[in-house]
């Protein structure tokens, strides 16, 4: 009797063991399975995250990358009509290569507004209608594109001093790499159209503004006249008029940093402006057959003035 009841009291005992470690066994099996809900759930909100992420970035992206059509003239200046009809009136001459703010075409024309001032027709058989990219001006100056054009280069030596010695084509290089450096410091992109003695087409430097979505274009040039020591200084040119405010904004930093006479901003009908969609200015920075002026600007000192007053311009214009 006492052996029935110490085998009974063993089952028992083996029973509310092996449910024990089931019943245990169970509950860590939940919690592992709970666990890696938890963990995909977290990786699964992660990936969501990141989707949006980059959802936002497309769509900053394409807002950022806003396309307007434009008419581009062709190789040769062509007249601007009043109407539709090469009868009529003639407004004014529009200059080759440019671009001018389309409006609507009818038959053979394009009814245009020319540098924000003149509203008329030219002829689509001597014209172009282009999709261009719009400019966007940068926020920061991390998310900044210049691209600088040493003026001539190679074969094309540009004005030369008084007594043969220094080329234009040079000291516009030195100038442009000093300016690379500070601005590329301060965390610009930099891109120089040549950085080396080499020739260049007034196309290929349009291109090169155009191709890379330039923020801001600076064309680095050295002036002359036709008498030595005749006339002196710096002049900043600009020919879109949009522009106008980028020309006087980085000509008053000029002013303020440059020891040489400040000759003030002008329109400048020059190709490297013309045919260039994006912000583009010409900048005479001194007189080659002026000694004075020669003696200031071949010196590195002065060409990191140029440098310090560009990158102060650039700052205040896109914080404005």
């Amino acid at each position: 009797m006492r052996s029935k009841k110490r085998r009974t009291k063993r089952v028992l005992f083996f029973l509310t063991i092996i449910l024990g470690v089931g019943t245990a066994s169970y509950f860590k099996f939940r919690t592992t399975i709970s666990g890696t809900n938890a963990a995909d759930e977290a990786v699964a909100e992660k990936e969501s995250q990141k989707t949006l992420a980059i959802a936002s970035t497309n769509e900053t992206s394409e807002t950022e990358s806003l396309t307007t059509t434009v008419v581009q003239i062709g190789e040769e200046d062509i007249p601007l009509y009043s109407q539709p009809d090469a009868d009529s009136t003639e407004i004014t001459t529009v200059t080759r290569g440019e671009y001018v703010e389309f409006i609507d075409e009818s038959y053979d024309w394009y009814h245009v507004v020319v540098n924000g001032e003149y509203e008329g027709y030219v002829s689509s058989l001597y014209s172009e209608l282009l999709d261009i990219d719009e400019p966007v001006t940068p926020t920061s100056l991390e998310n900044t594109v210049v691209v600088l054009n040493p003026g001539h280069g190679g074969d094309d030596t540009g004005a030369l001093s008084n007594d043969y010695y220094y080329y234009e084509k040079d000291i516009t290089l030195a100038t442009a790499q000093v300016i690379q450096e500070t601005l590329e410091a301060a965390g610009c992109t930099v891109i120089l159209t040549r950085d080396s003695d080499t020739t260049e087409s007034l196309d290929e430097i349009c291109e090169d503004s155009i191709d890379n979505q330039a923020d801001f274009f600076f064309s680095l040039h050295y002036d002359s006249t036709d008498y030595m020591n005749d006339a002196s200084g710096m002049t900043t040119y600009y020919y879109y008029e949009k522009y106008a405010a980028l020309a006087e904004t980085i000509n008053q930093a000029l002013a303020y940093t440059s020891p040489l006479e400040n000759r003030g901003v002008e329109v400048g009908n020059f190709q490297v402006l013309r045919q260039n969609t994006r912000p583009a200015l010409l900048l005479e920075l001194g007189y080659m057959n002026n000694d004075y002026d020669l003696a200031t600007f071949v010196t590195e000192y002065y060409q990191q003035q140029v440098a310090d007053a560009l990158l102060e311009g650039i700052t205040e214009y896109i914080q404005s």
